[in-house]
């Protein structure tokens, strides 16, 4: 028995078998992926493309650092999706807010976000909003809600006694063996589950950078010879399981030292405002930043500490903050990045100021 082929027939086999092949090759180039080489860099060029209002290239940059990873941050699709709105991409701006609801986030608050107006007014959005009960229930289905319970249980139990009457000073022993018991109980679901980033756990309806299961890696801190959470942090990074800038922060806070510099600005807020106003010096205190002083030495060390975790430089990452404080369009600040010092007076202000930088 004789068989022939004609090219026409073999075509929609080649295609198939060149996209499986293609299909595999990004599935495990997926699997081998560290997110701080093949996906921060891409977000810390494109968040710099944005602060020099080139929203064109940033939402191209954006595109980039998703197609390298299996699935990129919710603030990283939030960012490229206002992009996407400031450039007349609607469409694609909307696909981002899908991702951002299988992740968890509600409609009712990006309805609310003026900077997705654009997107809004666009003629997808009332199909994206039809399919929203679907997506929500999907996301339920997909994510272990159960855990995220858990897990904010283990905040409501490091709370519980902080906030009865007395305290600290009262509870001190039980606190210290609830603090124990949550860092083995944390450890335990780590080595089961993996650690809970957006994918396992998803998000509470809004944005969130540091879920408040995070208390429990807080309180162990270098001093109190707590539990050293640093392999856990990064590899977390690692494997795009949590936010570098999260991680800084959290290894800042165990060491009880600013060697990541998570916090880079600083705020000095006077007891009585009408003291720190119009200083011959200083000018208004209450409306100025200021920065802590390095050398190069400590700046360079702070640097390499943060490349580890795909981060950027210093200067960098202050001016991105300074950029989030004028322009909330974009989700480019952090919480903890701003340390607000309250002082009794002009006197005790401008002996603060003076250990300092301040910024023009």
């Amino acid at each position: 028995m004789q068989f022939t082929f004609s090219h026409t027939s073999l075509r929609p086999a080649a295609v198939l078998l060149f996209l499986l092949v293609l299909l595999s090759f990004n599935t495990s180039a997926w699997a081998k992926a560290d997110y701080t080489k093949d996906y921060h860099p891409h977000i810390n060029k494109a968040e710099r493309q944005v602060m020099a209002e080139d929203y064109e290239g940033a939402l191209k940059t954006y595109q980039q650092a998703f197609t390298a990873v299996p699935h990129g941050f919710a603030r990283d699709y939030y960012n490229a999706a206002v992009c996407a709105a400031l450039t007349g991409h609607e469409k694609q701006g909307i696909d981002y807010l899908e991702k951002l609801v299988a992740k968890g986030i509600s409609l009712e608050y990006l309805e609310q976000q003026e900077a997705l107006e654009p997107l809004r007014a666009h003629k997808a959005w009332k199909k994206f909003a039809k399919k929203y009960p679907k997506r929500r229930k999907a996301f339920r289905e997909n994510t272990n809600i159960d855990l995220r319970a858990d897990l904010d249980e283990l905040w409501a139990r490091d709370q519980y006694f902080r906030q009865a009457k007395g305290g600290l000073r009262v509870h001190a022993d039980t606190i210290r063996k609830i603090e124990a018991d949550n860092v083995k109980t944390l450890l335990a679901w780590i080595s089961k589950h993996g650690y809970p980033g957006e994918v396992l756990i998803g998000l509470p309806d809004t944005l969130e950078i540091l879920p408040r299961f995070s208390i429990v890696i807080q309180r162990q801190t270098t001093a109190r010879n707590g539990f050293d959470f640093n392999n856990v942090l990064t590899q977390a990074v690692q494997d795009g399981k949590l936010d570098p800038q999260a991680a800084a922060y959290l290894l800042d806070q165990q060491q009880g030292k600013n060697v990541y510099r998570s916090k880079v600005l600083a705020r000095v807020i006077c007891n009585k405002p009408e003291d720190c106003k119009d200083d011959e010096e200083f000018g208004d205190l209450s409306s100025r930043y200021l920065v802590q002083r390095m050398s190069e030495e400590e700046e360079a060390k702070a640097n390499e500490l943060r490349q580890t975790l795909g981060l950027e430089p210093v200067a960098d990452y202050r001016e991105k903050v300074r950029y989030a404080i004028k322009d909330d369009r974009f989700k480019l600040g952090y919480d903890w990045a701003v340390t607000n010092y309250k002082v009794p007076s002009k006197e005790a202000a401008k002996v603060l100021v003076e250990s300092m930088a301040i910024l023009d």
